[in-house]
């Protein structure tokens, strides 16, 4: 089979019995979609029962990677702040215990209400600054920024901050389809800040 390629790009060899289970023949020729993380391998001329395979495959895969990153986050109980106590177990829950423990919102509202979750999905909480400024200071445009305040002085000192990766590198979709399913947020930026493995043995 052949790679879709530039000449001057190098061969890419594919494991024959993991073509022969995607049904990919010599003759084929093959179309790489290179993105950040991923690399998926398609043909470059599909049927339409073909192209709907790929979609479900694909859709498949991504509905797994979703499960294992909420499994890893852990469902939103408040962050720890003072509120009502959420059950255990979200099926064990009937409509007396629902009223009892003040669970009977959904897991919408559990991210809405839990104020550090809330936060993160609040966008005047980020900082902005013209990009002048920032050039003026030597930090380059698009960095993430951290600020504090100088006692009671009434100035506030914004700072390049020490970790660049967090929550707000997650695509908005993701991050509505996660909130919308009761995933603590919290626990997803701390995850992406501490650059933690949550995916593989």
């Amino acid at each position: 089979m052949k790679n879709k390629k530039d000449q001057n790009e190098p061969e890419l060899m594919l494991p024959e019995c993991a073509c022969s289970f995607c049904g990919f023949t010599e003759e084929e020729t093959l179309e790489i979609h290179a993105v950040r993380d991923v690399l998926i391998i398609l043909r470059d001329k599909m049927t339409a029962l073909e192209l709907i395979n790929a979609i479900h495959a694909l859709s498949e895969i991504a509905s797994g990677l979703t499960v294992d990153l909420a499994k890893a986050c852990g469902i939103c109980n408040h962050c720890g702040d003072e509120g009502p106590e959420l059950c255990k177990g979200i099926n064990e829950c009937d409509e007396s215990c629902a009223s009892l423990h003040g669970c009977d919102d959904g897991p919408v509202e559990w991210v809405a209400n839990c104020s550090l979750c809330h936060d993160l999905l609040d966008e005047s909480q980020n900082i902005h600054i013209p990009d002048y400024i920032l050039e003026a200071a030597g930090i380059p445009k698009g960095t993430k920024l951290e600020a504090y305040a100088d006692g009671g002085n009434g100035e506030i000192t914004v700072v390049e901050a020490e970790r660049q990766s967090g929550i707000t590198d997650v695509p908005p979709s993701i991050l509505a389809i996660l909130a919308q399913s009761g995933v603590c947020l919290a626990e997803l930026d701390e995850l992406i800040m501490q650059e933690a493995i949550i995916y593989g043995s």
